[in-house]
């Protein structure tokens, strides 16, 4: 059987198609598009300009979706939608207009999704995850078959660029306001401090493009390798790195991470604030993602 899952970020819009056999699958397509729903809400509410903008971007991936002959097509939503006052008439309109029904899942649905995703990658059978996309950032701690903790942050790569940065990229008091931000969010969860662990198990788009970024700048391929570690400190100097070369170094994120030239500093500032907070010396990025846990969940064990 061949599924279509949908996931609409606050950033971008992926299709990834897998071939499902009956308790397995495989990734046989994945398309993106970025649509930057967050660019279009003010006030907790997407725009009539916003609302169109991502019908035409489903409309597009509901036409793929029937050129690759999907057999089931899902379409879920997470930070990006949740949090919007008019969530209901989005809905209702995207509805009327592409006969699509979107599920808009919680912050806590999302934190399970990418452990089951992370379990069924096999890499680890505990520790601490976290996904960081563009509009919010869950955290969990996992012991085998269960979930220890979790929580959903608004700690968002976009969101923090939008709520503290002027220019391109933040200057100094920015970068101070952003990591004050991130710790004072996590102060909601202070059981965090005490986990121990040294390494976090990264996912999500920011944590794909420090790979990417990293390996460029070692005098690499930008492919993404799974299980890639980074350390605090190589995070700090990837960013040194960046703002050392000026112009160039626009140039290299226009030409390596085109989509997250904006987001990509706000994101490490953040990874960065989240191993303080944990007491994590760094983190493993791996290409998991809450879309494998969401087709374990929502299809194969149904």
């Amino acid at each position: 059987m061949k599924v279509g899952i949908v996931d609409i970020g606050s950033n971008t819009i992926r299709l990834v198609v897998y071939d499902v056999i009956d308790m397995t699958y495989k990734e046989i397509l994945n398309q993106r598009s970025f649509a930057g729903i967050i660019e279009y809400v003010d006030d907790d509410r997407l725009s009539q300009t916003g609302m169109d903008k991502l019908v035409k971007t489903l409309s597009n991936i509901k036409e793929l979706t029937y050129l690759v002959r999907c057999d089931k097509v899902f379409y879920f939503a997470t930070a990006s939608l949740r949090g919007l006052n008019n969530s209901i008439d989005l809905l209702t309109y995207i509805k009327k207009e592409l006969d699509i029904d979107i599920d808009i899942i919680t912050g806590e649905e999302e934190a399970y999704f990418d452990y089951v995703s992370l379990k069924n990658s096999k890499i680890t059978k505990t520790g601490l995850g976290i996904d960081l996309g563009g509009g919010s950032c869950q955290v969990f701690a996992f012991d085998g078959d269960n979930v220890e903790k979790s929580n959903s942050f608004r700690i968002g790569s976009l969101l923090l660029y939008k709520t503290f940065v002027s220019s391109l990229f933040p200057k100094e008091r920015e970068k101070k306001a952003i990591k004050n931000y991130v710790l004072a969010e996590l102060e909601k969860s202070p059981e965090l401090k005490k986990l121990g662990f040294t390494d976090i198990y990264a996912m999500g788009g920011t944590a794909r493009a420090a790979i990417k970024l990293h390996r460029v700048l070692a005098g690499s391929s930008p492919k993404v390798k799974n299980n890639y570690a980074l350390t605090v400190e190589q995070i700090d100097e990837m960013m040194d790195t960046i703002y050392d070369m000026g112009k160039d170094g626009i140039k290299l994120l226009c030409h390596v991470i085109p989509e997250r030239v904006y987001t990509i500093i706000p994101g490490l500032i953040a990874i960065k604030a989240i191993c303080q907070y944990t007491g994590a010396k760094g983190i493993i990025a791996i290409k998991s993602s809450v879309r494998e846990g969401y087709l374990t969940e929502k299809v194969i064990k149904k």
